[in-house]
């Protein structure tokens, strides 16, 4: 009861941002509810003095209410369209996560930087972001300051993104079929990805969704991988339960609702509606927790192995949906 109540200040702050991203969406569409409720944000938690009071509730709708968006979102997609944009994207997506992580290494290793440090940056720019960072510090044993550096550098190379990615998709003319595989290929973290998708309509959205909780489920691998080479070498266990994302059972449990026919058309929707506002204020919640004298105070290496991270998993995505798709 304690903790709910400390969750209600971030909840209010990061609900009203919601609201009046939602009126300028409304009014400035081709921006969008999503980018507005990132940019308001963004600009107060650096121009004001955000108390900590807000913080649980913040992280609270960061970390959690994604997680029930995304399950809500499973009711408005089919088993089959989820096989089908599955099998279309499967091949892109391992060439781009395995591709990925080897080119940060090499970059890493050719800047002398850390190779742990290497692998983090990789993996959160391959695979799912903070989440991979996460999963990861604990097989590698990774130091603080190490994961610091690494989600600070993925944040701000996810936060490029959001802004770039729907005026790049619109520039290239890209069907929506081929941006929602890109927008899940190549975006880092999963509320960006939700969150661009669904800027640019919903059947890019659902693909951007499917694709990205596909992707995540690369983790797995690479944890088994890193168990076996690096693990042996030190103590230490792997918590596989900790790297399998559960809310992808929800995801699946409900659209096999509405496959069925469980979940009619007009709940459908209003689920829908409703995951399409957690998005926002996830967004919102994004926003407030970028810290421009975090990044600014990046070393140029790890921010050069980012960068290059970065834009070879959308170059090199974007050729293979061209030619693939």
């Amino acid at each position: 009861m304690k903790r709910a109540i400390k969750w209600i200040p971030g909840i209010i702050l990061v609900l009203s941002i919601a609201g009046i991203a939602k009126i300028f969406g409304h009014f400035f569409p081709s921006i969008g509810g999503v980018l507005f409720a990132l940019l308001i944000g963004i600009i107060l938690r650096n121009s004001l003095n955000i108390d900590e009071k807000y913080t649980e509730g913040i992280d609270l709708i960061v970390k959690k209410w994604l997680k029930v968006a995304i399950i809500l979102l499973g009711a408005t997609l089919s088993f089959r369209s989820i096989l089908d944009i599955g099998a279309q994207s499967i091949l892109v997506i391992l060439f781009v996560v395995a591709g990925g992580i080897l080119v940060t290494l090499l970059v890493g290793k050719f800047l002398k930087i850390d190779q742990t440090l290497s692998l983090l940056i990789g993996a959160g720019t391959s695979i799912c972001g903070a989440t991979a960072i996460s999963v990861l510090k604990g097989v590698l044993h990774a130091r603080e300051s190490v994961v610091a550096y690494a989600i600070s550098t993925i944040f701000f190379f996810n936060i490029l993104a959001t802004f770039l990615y729907p005026v790049l998709g619109q520039w290239l003319h890209l069907s929506a079929l081929q941006m929602g595989i890109w927008a899940g290929v190549s975006i880092h973290d999963t509320s960006s990805v939700v969150a661009v998708g669904y800027l640019l309509g919903d059947d890019v959205g659902e693909v951007a969704t499917t694709v990205k909780l596909v992707r995540t489920l690369f983790i797995l691998p690479l944890v088994l991988a890193i168990s076996f080479i690096a693990v042996r070498r030190s103590e230490g266990t792997t918590s596989f339960k900790a790297a399998f994302p559960l809310f992808i059972i929800g995801f699946l449990f409900m659209s096999g609702a509405y496959s069925i026919g469980v979940i009619p058309e007009n709940v459908s929707d209003y689920l829908g509606m409703t995951a399409k506002f957690l998005i926002v204020m996830v967004m919102a919640g994004v926003g407030l927790q970028v810290q421009w004298k975090n990044i600014k105070g990046l070393g140029m290496k790890p921010f050069v192995a980012g960068f290059v991270a970065a834009l070879f998993v959308g170059v090199f995505s974007l050729l293979l949906i061209l030619y693939l798709v």
